[in-house]
C-alpha cells in the first residue's frame, strides 16, 4: 500500500456542520423513492457491489478495464481491528438480482495511509477515505468505465443553471440485491478544506464506495466517492471525497502516489464494447423518468409502441426532432427536464 502524510483538515464552518453517522440520516421516504434502474445497462454498468469478507457491502465503480474506486473505510474490518486481505475482497460488476455473472476478485489495493481507522466513517477522515483496487479480471471491457472529471466551477455553473446535473447510485443495504439512483442531486457546498463535496440526494449504508456523477454536455463521469452521511441544519446530506483532489497537477504530497496512479483517467470514460451485454439503453431509468414527467403511466410492463410514443411526444413539447429512439441523449434530455420540472408523483 502507498504511503501518504494526512492532509490539513480544515471543516467550513460557515457552510455546513458534519456529524459522522452509522445509521442512515436519510428520511425511509426519500430512500424508497430512488429509481431502481437496470445495473445491465450502460450508463449505471461501470457501478457493483463490492462485498468484504462476508461481513457486509459497500458500492465500487469501475474507472479502467481493471482498475475500480472505492471508499478505504469499506476494506477495513472493525471487528478483528485490521485492513482486509485482498482476497477476502470480491467486485461484482452490474450486480443485479443474483446475478453474479460479471465478478472478480481483488488483486491489490492502495489506500491512504494517512486514514484513520479508528475514526472509521468520519468528517475526519473525509479527506484520505479513498482506495483504489485492481481486480483480476479486465470486467470493464463488459461493462464500460467512468472518466473523472473536476467539479470546478463552470461545471457549477452548468448545474446551476440546469444544464447539467448530478446523479447518484449505488446498492443501499435495504435494497442490496438492486441498484437504485436519484436524479437531479442538489450541489450543497464543500467541507474538508474543499477535498469534500456536499450534495443532498438520500443515501444509506451500502452506498459508501458509490460515485457521484455528472451528466454534462451527452457525457457522463465520476466527481467524487461517497464516504460520509451528514447534517446541515438538520436536513440529512451526503458527504463525497471530490476527484479534485487526484488532478496530477494540484495534487497534495499526500495524495501523489494515488494522483500518479490516475493520471491516465482523466476525460472521456468508456462505454462497454460494441455487441457486449451491458452495452444496451438504459430503458428502465427512462421508463421511470417519463413516468416521472407524466409521459408514462404507472405500470410495470410498458411495450416498446408506448414506450415510444411517449418519447415522440417528449420530444415535441421539447421541440426536439420526434424520433421516438431511446439514447443515451435522450436519458440526458429527460433528466433536464426532470431537474426544470420536478414531478412529487416520482418514482
Amino acid at each position: 500500500m502507498a504511503t501518504f502524510s494526512r492532509p490539513a483538515l480544515h471543516l467550513l464552518l460557515a457552510l455546513l456542520t458534519l456529524f459522522a453517522a452509522h445509521a442512515s440520516l436519510a428520511d425511509q421516504s426519500e430512500l424508497e423513492a430512488r429509481i431502481e434502474v437496470d445495473a445491465h445497462s450502460y450508463p449505471w454498468s461501470p457501478i457493483g457491489r463490492l462485498n468484504a469478507g462476508g461481513r457486509g457491502h459497500c458500492t465500487g465503480f469501475m474507472i479502467g478495464e481493471r482498475k475500480l474506486l472505492t471508499a478505504a473505510h469499506c476494506l477495513y474490518d472493525s471487528v478483528s481491528g485490521r485492513w482486509r486481505n485482498a482476497g477476502e475482497l470480491h467486485f461484482v460488476a452490474a450486480y443485479q438480482r443474483e446475478d453474479y455473472s460479471l465478478n472478480s476478485p481483488v488483486e491489490s489495493y492502495q489506500v491512504s495511509e494517512s486514514f484513520t481507522p479508528q475514526h472509521s466513517v468520519s468528517p475526519e477522515n473525509a479527506a484520505t477515505d479513498w482506495a483504489i483496487l485492481h481486480l483480476t479480471k479486465p470486467l470493464g471491457l463488459q461493462t464500460g468505465w467512468y472518466g473523472l472529471q473536476v467539479l470546478d466551477q463552470e461545471l457549477l455553473e452548468r448545474l446551476s443553471d440546469g444544464s447539467a446535473v448530478l446523479l447518484q447510485a449505488g446498492y443501499q443495504r435495504r435494497r442490496s440485491h438492486v441498484m437504485t439512483a436519484t436524479f437531479a442531486c442538489r450541489f450543497v457546498g464543500r467541507f474538508a478544506n474543499n477535498a469534500g463535496i456536499a450534495h443532498d440526494c438520500p443515501v444509506a449504508k451500502g452506498d459508501s464506495g458509490s460515485p457521484l456523477l455528472v451528466m454534462n454536455h451527452g457525457r457522463i463521469s465520476a466527481v467524487g466517492i461517497h464516504v460520509v452521511q451528514a447534517r446541515m441544519n438538520d436536513d440529512p446530506i451526503a458527504g463525497v471525497l471530490a476527484l479534485d483532489a487526484f488532478r496530477p497537477e494540484a495534487a497534495a504530497p499526500s495524495t501523489r502516489v494515488a494522483a500518479n496512479a490516475l493520471s491516465d483517467h482523466w476525460g472521456p470514460g468508456q462505454r462497454p464494447a460494441s455487441g457486449r451485454s451491458k452495452d444496451r439503453m438504459p430503458l428502465k431509468a427512462i421508463d421511470g423518468l417519463l413516468h416521472a414527467l407524466g409521459f408514462l403511466p404507472r405500470s410495470k410492463t410498458i411495450s416498446s409502441e408506448e414506450r415510444q410514443e411517449a418519447i415522440k411526444t417528449f420530444q415535441e413539447r421539447r421541440k426536439l426532432t420526434p424520433n421516438g429512439k431511446a439514447s443515451l441523449q435522450l436519458l440526458e434530455q429527460l433528466l433536464l427536464a426532470q431537474q426544470k420540472s420536478p414531478s412529487p408523483d416520482s418514482d
